[in-house]
């Protein structure tokens, strides 16, 4: 696939632009469980983080197709008061506009080209792409307050995921974070995913393609030139990826293709150090920790055959490991990331209702 390059919204200084920018994307379809309340934990979280280090951000949350038959987030949930730390954005992208994509009927969101409708739109020096389960430990947003993020790199941290059950009656983020810390239940490590629970250890894109194997063996001896070897830190990186604004827009965002979300947040990371975006890893105690969701509503180890059952059923494509890895070796061969998307990456031709969430 030929490079295209993007074109580059550049944002002229302002004092008042926000240093980070928190993107992410939902519907009030109860996917996974428990949505409304994995959400309300992880606005909550974030805005008293915020307040607390006096980091100037912003939350800016694309609402994909909402159901016809339910309030819309901004109803659903309690949203940060005006004027704090936190500033919150609702995009809406409409029927309408979800019904012009392959397979609309069957994939109610797709998350990798909703998340590149906020990340360019986004306003913050430095931009966060993350998912509505999450929370943040107070040792990474104390770093990212620190404002002295590098714009050259990509930020990568472990995720940790946690019980589903954590109670809404905690009083805030520190004895959230305290129940998450007891509660682990899985930690999904640069090379694979370790089950605290059962002991179990999956390795993360292991290829038994023997071209990529040989490949990957003589980078390793030395014998193969022009490749970059770093094994990167692609483990449930669509739930934390973090770099400057700049590098985003000039990488044209996720690739947007028409399928399930596996594996485009790993092309993206992929690309981006091709590019020269180095990888940065924050190692424990900075983390994310994700609240549990169903088996079979996204990827975790023990659900993989449930899933890839259910999108099968369905109907849905999604990228394979085999053609990641083909994806991934030729960037790596050519020295050239792979920009899949057109100038108007993010729906940036189409005007989107846009509203405060308080």
């Amino acid at each position: 696939m030929p490079a295209i390059s993007p074109q580059h919204d550049a944002l002229p200084p302002d004092p008042a632009r926000p240093y980070l920018s928190v993107v992410a994307t939902a519907r009030n379809d109860d996917h996974g469980g428990n949505l409304l309340g994995r959400m309300q934990i992880f606005v909550d979280s974030l805005d008293e983080q915020c307040r607390r280090l006096n980091l100037s951000a912003e939350l800016v949350i694309v609402e994909w197709n909402p159901p016809g038959d339910r309030p819309g987030l901004r109803d659903a949930l309690r949203w940060p008061a005006p004027g704090g730390r936190l500033a919150t954005r609702l995009i809406q992208v409409p029927n309408q506009v979800h019904a012009n994509f392959q397979h609309a009927q069957a994939l109610p969101l797709f998350q990798m080209i909703a998340k590149n409708v906020g990340i360019r739109r986004a306003l913050g020096q430095f931009v966060l792409a993350t998912n509505i389960d999450i929370l943040f430990s107070n040792e990474l947003m104390e770093l990212i307050a620190a404002r002295n993020l590098d714009a050259a790199r990509m930020y990568r941290i472990d995720r940790f995921d946690v019980d589903a059950d954590m109670p809404a009656s905690l009083p805030g983020v520190d004895q959230r974070l305290a129940w998450c810390r007891e509660h682990v239940i899985r930690v999904n490590e640069r090379v694979g995913t370790r089950n605290l629970r059962s002991g179990d250890f999956h390795r993360i894109y292991w290829d038994p393609s023997w071209r990529v194997v040989l490949l990957e063996a003589l980078q390793e001896m030395g014998l193969v030139p022009v490749v970059t070897r770093k094994r990167l830190h692609l483990n449930a990186c669509g739930d934390f990826t973090l770099m400057s604004r700049d590098r985003w827009e000039k990488l044209g965002g996720y690739p947007e293709l028409e399928v399930f979300s596996m594996h485009l947040d790993a092309i993206l990371c992929t690309a981006a150090h091709i590019a020269g975006v180095r990888e940065k890893f924050l190692p424990p105690p900075m983390a994310c920790y994700h609240v549990e969701h169903a088996t079979g509503s996204g990827f975790k180890p023990e659900g993989q055959t449930q899933l890839n059952d259910r999108l099968a059923r369905a109907g849905i494509p999604q990228v394979s490991n085999e053609q990641f890895h083909r994806w991934a070796v030729q960037m790596r061969r050519e020295r050239k990331p792979m920009i899949f998307n057109n100038r108007d990456w993010g729906l940036a031709n189409i005007e989107l209702h846009e509203q405060t969430a308080a």
